[in-house]
């Protein structure tokens, strides 16, 4: 069966045993979210599976609907943030050994992040679009609070895009520095050179002089 079908069925049945379901819904998108490679278009994967799942649950429970999706995405946000904690320890630890935030890879690894957060909750909203009106509803509303509250993932977005948006800063500047010595260095060697040639230029034109 198709890994995301599965993941769909996982997450039914958490909303069906209805025990913790914040803490079901964490862990289930932190297994599938560690058995994929970590970009954007897989956490977008994952979350949408989950709360298509959630859907498939809330419409066979008797539980509150709003509570249900409340919970859900409480579950799905804390794993998508250790997600973000995992890039935010992995760019550390690259830079750690030298690499530069200007390269192409930690630079797409920085931009992903930043979609991050938009990635995740629009995730949620494609799946609440599956559901019948009253779950696009109860989905609305609780997405509608989280829109004014915020996200764990979002926090740390934040955090991690202020820390290496400053180091990305730095080594900017530290580059145009090394940039500007670098012509500075060439600019003195090209004047000593002019001046070496112009002596001998010099020297060859009195010398042409004596022979006369």
């Amino acid at each position: 069966m198709d890994a995301d079908e599965v993941l769909k069925g996982l997450a039914r049945e958490s909303v069906k045993q209805s025990e913790n379901l914040r803490s079901a819904v964490r862990g289930l998108t932190l297994n599938a979210l560690k058995g994929r490679e970590l970009t954007l278009s897989e956490i977008k994967r994952v979350v949408r599976s989950v709360a298509e799942g959630v859907n498939m649950g809330a419409t066979a429970s008797k539980l509150d609907g709003e509570r249900i999706f409340t919970e859900a995405l409480a579950g799905m946000d804390e794993a998508v943030l250790k997600a973000v904690q995992a890039n935010h320890l992995a760019l550390q630890q690259l830079t750690a050994q030298g690499q530069s935030l200007r390269e192409s890879h930690m630079q797409k690894a920085l931009d992903e992040l930043e979609r991050l957060e938009d990635a995740f909750l629009s995730s949620v909203k494609d799946a609440a679009k599956q559901g019948s009106k009253q779950i696009k509803d109860q989905w609305a509303a609780v997405l509608q609070r989280t829109e004014t509250t915020g996200t764990g993932t979002a926090s740390q977005i934040e955090a991690t895009l202020e820390e290496f948006g400053d180091r990305m800063h730095k080594a900017i500047k530290e580059q145009r520095r090394t940039a500007l010595k670098a012509t500075e260095a060439m600019a003195e060697n090209f004047t000593t050179l002019a001046s070496g040639i112009l002596i001998g230029l010099t020297e060859g034109l009195q010398q042409g002089k004596k022979t006369k």
